[in-house]
This record gives C-alpha cells, sequence and structure tokens, in this order.
C-alpha cells in the first residue's frame, strides 16, 4: 500500500468514524430558549472529538495496513484492473 493510499483510506476512515464519535457524551438542552433547538447540545465538546476521531481512525488505519502488510487482505488482487 502506497503513501497516497494510506493517506486516501486514512481519510475515508477518519469520516466514516467521525459520525461514530459525534453522538458520544450529548447531553440536550433542557433549557432550550426561544428560536434555539431543543435538541442541541449543551456542550459539542468538537474540539475532544476531532481529537478522538483522529486517534481512533489512525489505529484503524493501522490495523489495515497491516493486514496489508502481511497479506492477510489481498490490495492488489482487489484493485488489479483499475492500478493498470
Amino acid at each position: 500500500m502506497g503513501f497516497w493510499n494510506l493517506v486516501f483510506v486514512y481519510l475515508l476512515v477518519w469520516w466514516v468514524m467521525l459520525f461514530t464519535v459525534l453522538p458520544l457524551g450529548v447531553e440536550r438542552n433542557a433549557d432550550a430558549a426561544k428560536g434555539h433547538d431543543a435538541g442541541a447540545p449543551v456542550n459539542p465538546m468538537l474540539k475532544k472529538k476531532i481529537i478522538l476521531n483522529s486517534a481512533l481512525s489512525a489505529v484503524i488505519v493501522a490495523v489495515i495496513w497491516l493486514l496489508v502488510y502481511f497479506h492477510i487482505i489481498r490490495w492488489d488482487e482487489w484493485f488489479r484492473d483499475a492500478i493498470k
């Protein structure tokens, strides 16, 4: 797996994992004023979630890279026609 393939897989995993991490720890705003959504989170903790998401994505991509490196996943066979 080349560098750009690794970057592409990381970005793909990062975006998918983002939607998994975003709902963690969300508390609804019970005291919503007029014009505010009652379902909006009180404290979204976006910085913490972005850091967590980046770390989890790096671990997942590292596992994928190891599987490809040790030929457990045959990356070149899957995409043989696309690479040529």
